[in-house]
């Protein structure tokens, strides 16, 4: 039969207990009646009254605790910090004096001076301490929580690394740090070497870490493993910044049909999502789609100002033979992203190269001739052209126009003055 003792211990180790501070001093104060001896359970009632800010009956309790052959060096810690925060600071750093072991000495000044918010003096403890033991978890967590305190993240992900090279099961925690620091390989990194392990596999049921994993593959330009987890993270719950993600990867493999099957889903979400439908037009110009393509791209245009799409329509116009119209677009897309200082290079050039690595050879050679007509000039479009031939087997032709690329760029090299000036426009872009 169990006895009303062990049924209090249970409780205290409750979640109830846990998190209910008023119910766990009730329940510790039950079993100290019953059972005097147990003088942990004081400890844990005088770090409860800690936690409630009752910090004289915290002193109090743990000066008992020591009375009874409790733990010293705990309890000097203790009643140290709770005078710190009566205040008293000098009464706490004599309590911390009273402590006899050296890591134990060192961390609570380490802990005093964090609470204290002097944090160059309790990075020195820390330093002190980890030199004695690089492993001591509680100067890792804490020499963690202070650098990123004050905004030294690489600092703060090498301790908090260190820690959960102790305790793998935090190597998730440090995952979610990573993540908004933007440290996708070193995430990954991560991630593949604890995969394994089963550390990750509760967390894999979750939308936001197959979110996460996804995107940082996304980020590394790795749109296999990207897609499989983004598919996943979409699965258990769909958004259009996934499924524009998700997209985009498969348009990155040459997969076009899949990627416009999940620009249409993200479009029933939000039929005007700018990035949705610029995509979509791009898409159906890859699907021949003509006539879709420009209805994309105008509903596009007639919400939003948006260079690229009109080199999406540049391109769907020189398929279609009307190579004036085509030029014309290119003329306004270009014109548009200078005249708002993010000029990126001609996004038509991209598209001819997609053509060309998705094996339409024909199509990207097209677009090629067709700009080289109307710009003979500029060298750069010569180069793709080269690649494009190169890619497609036939050297001679990538040759003759590597050589001409050379050429031209010999030339654009005596205009620098004209380029560093931004007067040279006109020898290197469509306006």
């Amino acid at each position: 039969m169990v006895s009303k003792l062990d049924r209090l211990i249970e409780s205290y180790h409750s979640p109830e207990c846990e998190f209910d501070l008023d119910k766990s001093i009730e329940v510790c104060k039950e079993i100290l009646k019953i059972d005097p001896t147990l003088i942990e359970y004081q400890s844990e009632l005088a770090t409860t009254y800690y936690s409630k800010k009752e910090y004289e009956k915290s002193i109090e309790l743990f000066n008992d605790y020591m009375s009874k052959g409790g733990e010293r060096d705990i309890s000097n810690f203790m009643i140290a910090l709770s005078y710190i925060k009566l205040g008293d600071r000098k009464r706490g750093f004599d309590f911390i004096e009273l402590i006899e072991d050296e890591e134990n000495y060192l961390i609570s000044n380490l802990r005093a001076y964090k609470e204290l918010e002097e944090y160059s003096t309790a990075i020195e403890y820390g330093d002190k301490l980890l030199e004695i033991n690089p492993e001591n978890h509680f100067g890792l967590s804490l020499m963690s929580e202070i650098y990123e305190t004050i905004g030294d993240d690489e600092r703060s992900i090498f301790y908090f690394d260190e820690l959960a090279n102790l305790f793998p099961q935090l190597k998730y925690s440090e995952i979610l740090r990573l993540y908004p620091l933007e440290k996708y390989e070193e995430l990954i990194e991560i991630f593949e070497e604890y995969k394994g392990e089963g550390i990750f596999d509760e967390n894999m049921e979750s939308e936001y870490f197959n979110s996460i994993i996804g995107n940082s593959y996304y980020e590394l330009r790795k749109p296999y493993e990207a897609l499989k987890y983004l598919i996943e993270s979409d699965r258990l719950k769909a958004d259009i910044e996934k499924k524009t993600n998700i997209a985009q990867l498969y348009m990155n493999i040459y997969a076009f049909d899949n990627a416009y099957r999940y620009l249409l889903d993200a479009l029933k979400m939000d039929p005007l999502d700018e990035i949705c439908l610029f995509k979509m037009s791009e898409i159906c110009y890859y699907r021949k789609e003509y006539l879709k393509s420009i209805e994309y791209a105008n509903k596009l245009l007639r919400n939003y100002r948006h260079d690229m799409a009109f080199h999406v329509l540049g391109a769907v116009y020189f398929d279609m033979g009307d190579i004036d119209k085509g030029y014309e677009c290119l003329k306004i897309g270009t014109r548009l992203m200078v005249e708002s200082m993010e000029y990126r290079g001609e996004y038509i050039l991209i598209i001819a190269k997609r053509l060309s690595e998705a094996g339409y050879s024909e199509r990207a050679l097209h677009i090629y001739s067709s700009l080289l007509r109307k710009f003979p000039d500029y060298h750069y479009i010569y180069l793709e052209r080269a690649k494009h031939y190169k890619r497609i087997g036939k050297k001679d032709l990538a040759d003759r126009d590597y050589r001409k690329y050379n050429e031209l760029s010999l030339a654009e090299e005596k205009r620098m003055d004209e380029i560093i000036n931004g007067m040279s426009l006109n020898h290197n872009s469509f306006y």
